[in-house]
């Protein structure tokens, strides 16, 4: 049952190695909500697997300002 609940609040994988690269690069939350233009909550939810996913021009950005390899993504 457990797999169940977490599948249904869950809606992808979480980004750990995106994680990994904020908190190794010095990077809040904070400051990618607001390169990406959300809210540090919307960035969270994101990265934990309990939002959507980011876009591919969200991607982009992430690549270009902050150096995250697009590998990260996938």
């Amino acid at each position: 049952m457990a797999n169940i609940n977490e599948s249904i609040s869950r809606r992808h994988q979480p980004y750990r190695k995106i994680k990994a690269y904020l908190v190794e690069n010095n990077i809040s939350q904070k400051d990618l909500g607001a390169i990406l233009q959300k809210s540090q909550s919307a960035i969270n939810q994101k990265l934990n697997g309990t939002g959507g996913d980011f876009s591919l021009q969200e991607a982009r950005l992430m690549s270009e300002k902050l150096g995250i390899p697009s590998a990260y993504f996938f």
